[in-house]
């Protein structure tokens, strides 16, 4: 386990120029980014294609190793862990949220399903995916080490079709919620979520993101429900029991520390909403991963 303070990695460890994207073979990850090998917060996102090799992967509470034709993906505040050596094919592709939404609006990311809280971080890609993705993953590669006027604009559209390309792997395209027009009600949904990475150690009701969104908690709710298929109250909880289960896994902080972290009013009190949601104690779960 890691000390209480978890350490945050921006973009800028792997750029190193002060840019929103990079892409990297794995093969030398290790050896040019040493850090990645202990656990760090991300504050950005990253798409880990990974044809084959040896490596290992830690992405929140998931440990994954050595599977060909995967692709990983790290969200801003996953705590992430990763080993590759020289036998690893494959890219890690870092973009800030500021990057795609230069063209697309806002946050649109977060309507894609790889991007979402409760995501599996792993997906399996066959052989047909796999081609398509490769082909892409090289083509962003020329594009990136090039010096055309328009590779930036070239870059974020191949990293568009990369994502939707995720989105078809999952056997979701067809539920993908991604309007580039800015609907009125995906504007209030984006702004919800905002408000609740800003305000969830101390805003635990929907009441408080209705107020700061100028509607009534029902009506938020029915956008949820449209929106996300989950109330307002499932969201803000799901946030919180994601941040607990971090500083469980990897930090020092005791139960009593954690709880006042997330702004209970007691440990019992976060203890039973742990419980709650999870159906183990926090120490239980702390030592599950003893």
């Amino acid at each position: 386990m890691s000390g209480k303070i978890i350490k945050s990695f921006s973009i800028n460890y792997f750029t190193l120029d002060q840019s929103s994207f990079f892409i990297n073979t794995l093969n030398q990850f290790d050896s040019d980014y040493p850090l990645i090998k202990d656990s760090f917060r991300a504050n950005f996102y990253m798409v880990i294609v990974l044809n084959k090799g040896d490596y290992s992967i830690c992405i929140n509470e998931y440990e994954f190793s050595e599977s060909d034709r995967c692709v990983y993906v790290v969200k801003p505040g996953d705590i992430v862990r990763m080993r590759f050596n020289n036998t690893s094919e494959g890219v890690c592709i870092g973009f800030e949220d500021s990057f795609f939404s230069q063209r697309y609006h806002e946050n649109v990311l977060r309507f894609f399903d790889c991007f979402q809280l409760d995501s599996i971080p792993q997906q399996f890609m066959d052989d047909f995916i796999n081609t398509k993705v490769n082909m892409l993953v090289e083509l962003m590669k020329g594009e990136y080490h090039s010096n055309r006027v328009y590779r930036i604009k070239v870059l974020r559209s191949y990293l568009n079709i990369l994502l939707c390309e995720l989105q078809y792997l999952g056997g979701l395209a067809d539920a993908l919620h991604v309007e580039f027009t800015k609907p009125s009600s995906n504007d209030r949904i984006l702004a919800f979520l905002d408000l609740v990475e800003e305000h969830f150690k101390i805003a635990k009701t929907p009441s408080f993101y209705a107020e700061k969104l100028c509607v009534t908690p029902n009506y938020l709710n029915k956008l949820c429900k449209q929106e996300r298929g989950v109330t307002a109250g499932h969201v803000v909880r799901q946030r919180i029991v994601v941040e607990a289960k971090r500083l469980l896994q990897f930090s020092s902080y005791n139960i009593n520390e954690i709880a006042r972290e997330l702004s209970f009013d007691s440990t019992s009190y976060f203890v039973t909403f742990f419980k709650k949601q999870e159906g183990i104690t926090p120490e239980s779960y702390r030592k599950s991963f003893a």
